[in-house]
């Protein structure tokens, strides 16, 4: 993944050679930096807080917002996930101890990958599909939506284990919000709550999201260029 100084950088080189990308710089840094787009999905994702000061009293002023709440950290970008308990799950944000074990192991896991600062998410119990054959973090019921221009190119279950069986979104909301998104191409993930709320777990720039190994990718790129309106192609 580009940061937005890489990005700028590729954006403008492309543009000296008529190329133009489908997404400006400040598109890309709109769903690449959850900060940077929280204020759009607030309604539908969890509580979050940020700090670019990565030092004890900033990280404890922004845990105690969370009272004695679990929750999650991570950089603007990504989390340490699959290393779940040791570096980003919080089981209590008023246990300062455990607060400091957890994000400094995170800050030591993302060395110079680290993105901007941290982010502090509260933690939603959301409905189980297993737990991960390699690192054992859970894996709930997530899927990964694709937008381009306002519209839904395809919808993705998230990971490739475990069983979804009927599971479904509702997306009727979530297309609401996508028409708020300063992005042409982007993917929103989405996953369901155990008590059958349908939440945002973050956004992401189109260009450098993943298609999972179930997708069927012929199908998406056909998909992707009948989204794209003739004026841009």
């Amino acid at each position: 993944m580009l940061n937005p100084t890489q990005y700028q950088n590729l954006y403008d080189g492309l543009l000296k050679k008529n190329i133009e990308l489908i997404n400006s710089p400040a598109s890309y840094k709109h769903c690449h930096y959850l900060p940077e787009s929280y204020h759009k999905i607030q309604s539908k994702t969890p509580k979050s807080n940020w700090t670019k000061e990565i030092d004890h009293d900033a990280i404890c002023k922004l845990t105690r917002e969370f009272g004695e709440r679990s929750i999650i950290v991570k950089d603007f970008v990504k989390s340490e996930k699959h290393k779940w308990n040791e570096a980003c799950f919080i089981p209590n944000a008023s246990d300062s101890d455990k607060v400091a074990k957890i994000v400094n192991k995170f800050i030591e896991l993302r060395g110079n990958s680290l993105n901007e600062g941290l982010v502090f998410r509260q933690f939603e119990a959301l409905e189980q599909l297993t737990v991960h054959s390699k690192s054992g973090m859970p894996l709930t019921k997530e899927f990964r939506i694709f937008f381009a221009y306002k519209k839904i190119v395809k919808v993705f279950y998230y990971w490739d284990e475990g069983d979804y069986g009927e599971t479904k979104p509702e997306l009727d909301h979530f297309v609401e919000i996508a028409k708020t998104i300063d992005s042409d191409f982007f993917t929103m993930d989405i996953a369901k709550k155990k008590n059958g709320d349908w939440i945002i777990m973050e956004l992401g720039d189109g260009q450098v999201a993943g298609l999972p190994d179930n997708a069927d990718r012929h199908e998406f790129y056909y998909k992707l260029k009948q989204s794209i309106p003739k004026s841009s192609s």
